[in-house]
């Protein structure tokens, strides 16, 4: 595995980033990079299974499985990814799912001074080109910091 840092500040507090970056309308805006149906279905409770969702080709649903492993309000979020699913079920293994098992996506928020420094870690299998997210990632956290902002 390797590990991939993106970061950016907001002026806003951690907390109020922290809601904002949960909250699934505002969810659906800053995660537009990454997919334009990008959506999520879950609560954020800790040890529950979530499911970030997109619709594909032919408008079928499909995404990522993760358990929320820790959330604290404004302070970090974690994420493990366990599997995919589309319209023919969820799947726990196989090709697709073996290289990025247990992958964490882990969100920080720390306080500067009342402003937040976000700072996103994601592990990528050994096989996955880490520059392919060196434009979203990016993208993504200017429309989170343009909506906390507002």
């Amino acid at each position: 595995m390797i590990t991939v840092y993106y970061s950016i500040i907001i002026e806003n507090s951690p907390t109020k980033v922290y809601e904002v970056m949960l909250d699934q309308d505002s969810y659906r805006k800053w995660t537009k990079p990454f997919s334009p149906t990008s959506d999520l279905r879950g609560d954020w409770t800790e040890k529950t299974k979530m499911l970030f969702t997109s619709k594909d080709h032919e408008g079928f649903e499909a995404g990522m499985i993760a358990i929320v492993d820790a959330n604290i309000p404004g302070d970090i979020v974690i994420l493990r990814h366990v599997g995919m699913f589309d319209q023919n079920g969820e799947y726990n293994e196989g090709k697709m799912v073996d290289e990025w098992k247990n992958s964490l996506e882990v969100y920080r928020f720390k306080n500067l001074n009342g402003k937040t420094n976000l700072i996103c870690s994601i592990e990528l299998s050994d096989q996955t080109d880490p520059h392919m997210f060196d434009q979203t990632w990016p993208d993504a956290l200017n429309l989170l910091k343009e909506i906390c902002e507002k």
